[in-house]
């Protein structure tokens, strides 16, 4: 399998400045490709595709030094995510969904750029273990890099990224996992107010606490943002030092938030497939869950700044970037994981006991059923629904059909048997 470690890149000055510009090279070779492709369809009606900018990219090595400095299959890399782009506008297109088509990226909006060979442009010379190292790049020569693999493997491709001003390299292993399940069974039900809560077959809850990585930051964070607002921008004028200084706080404070969210995500994840052979969630749409509730004009919306609260709640848990990695791993470790679609067994609205439905607003954090009157916490209850619907196919457990069509991702550990 693929697996990806990040490297930290610590160049020196001279370093620095080749990185960007290289950084700048690519960006202009971007820019230029999706200019070429939006001209040759306004003037002539033609499409120009991946290979015609390939052939092109040869005459313009040739004759721009700048160009030419650039390694032939990074090149093609960068052109690569250009037609990636435009495929991806032409599907959202057929699908009937808001195009967005691609644009021009200015120097903080372009990430980095790519390798697609080890060996042709990069070479990575690992520590011990995958434990820090040295990565040598074509027209930069070696780099201190840090950072450690969990498991070794044989290099295939690499992304340099520049964030927050610090560079980082993301390089694909080719690795062997040897990852192991548990033999337990779980239903979990994702949430804001509990980030996650767990129900076993022995009736045993287990609930995971939202630390709310936002909130812990929003006091420094809004601090350094009212620093930077006083401070000169680089609107009409050239940035003050004062300003950049306060920009750099700013997105410390932010990349050390999102290094804490996506540690507790790995860490979290890692545990629960420690412990479960199978696991079984609702499938989520976070883009639906997140919408706005401003509305129109004509039909204005209400609540529209709780549920922009509610909305920074739910992408500071990071909903879609959890179940995927824990899904991920789960695969990984031959484990059983279980997508209980959400419109048809409806998990926050049934009954676990008797199976009827009944609508819940989000207020309603107890599951109170009208028809047998059992009551419990809301999350309890969904978490449970799911956990039956996975091993008998039914929300309250009582048919005999195992599954029902659950999906699969992988042959499942073997679960303790329910009576």
């Amino acid at each position: 399998m693929l697996r990806k470690v990040t490297y930290a890149l610590y160049p020196n000055a001279t370093q620095e400045a080749a990185l960007l510009d290289m950084k700048g090279s690519h960006l202009r070779l971007s820019n230029a490709a999706l200019e070429q492709r939006i001209s040759a369809y306004r003037r002539c009606g033609v499409t120009v595709r991946f290979k015609d900018q390939c052939k092109d990219l040869t005459d313009l090595r040739a004759a721009d030094p700048e160009f030419k400095a650039l390694n032939a299959q990074s090149s093609q890399v960068t052109l690569k995510r250009v037609d990636l782009a435009m495929q991806a506008f032409f599907r959202r297109i057929g699908r009937g969904e808001t195009p967005g088509f691609p644009r021009f990226k200015s120097f903080d909006r372009f990430s980095g750029w790519g390798y697609k060979t080890h060996g042709d442009g990069w070479r990575l010379t690992p520590g011990k273990d995958f434990h820090h190292g040295r990565l040598r790049l074509a027209g930069i020569r070696n780099l201190r890099i840090r950072g450690k693999a969990r498991l070794k493997g044989e290099p295939v491709t690499c992304e340099i990224s520049h964030k927050a001003g610090r560079w980082y390299a993301s390089i694909s292993l080719e690795v062997r996992p040897n990852r192991e399940c548990g033999a337990g069974a779980a239903g979990l039900d994702w949430g804001v107010e509990t980030f996650a809560t767990l129900v076993h077959p022995d009736g045993r809850i287990q609930e995971i606490q939202n630390p709310r990585w936002v909130k812990q930051a929003e006091d420094a964070l809004a601090e350094a943002q009212r620093v930077m607002a006083r401070r000169q921008g680089p609107v009409g004028r050239k940035p003050s030092k004062g300003w950049l200084k306060a920009k750099r706080e700013v997105t410390r404070i932010q990349r050390k938030t999102a290094n804490k969210r996506r540690n507790f995500l790995h860490q979290e994840s890692n545990s629960l497939v420690k412990a479960l052979g199978l696991i079984a969630t609702e499938v989520l749409s976070v883009k639906a869950m997140t919408a706005s509730a401003k509305g129109t004009v004509e039909e204005p919306g209400k609540n529209v700044q709780q549920k922009a609260g509610l909305n920074r709640g739910i992408l500071d848990t990071a909903p879609a970037a959890f179940l995927s990695i824990t899904k991920a791993k789960a695969e990984e470790a031959m484990a059983e994981w279980v997508d209980v679609p959400t419109k048809s067994v409806k998990p926050k609205q049934t009954c676990r006991k008797c199976g009827s439905q009944r609508k819940k607003t989000l207020a309603d954090r107890t599951h109170v059923c009208e028809v047998c009157g059992h009551t419990e916490k809301r999350d309890v209850n969904a978490a449970w629904v799911m956990l039956n619907w996975a091993l008998w196919g039914s929300a309250t457990g009582r048919v005999s059909a195992r599954h029902g069509g659950a999906t699969r991702v992988a042959p499942s550990c073997e679960t303790p048997s329910i009576p």
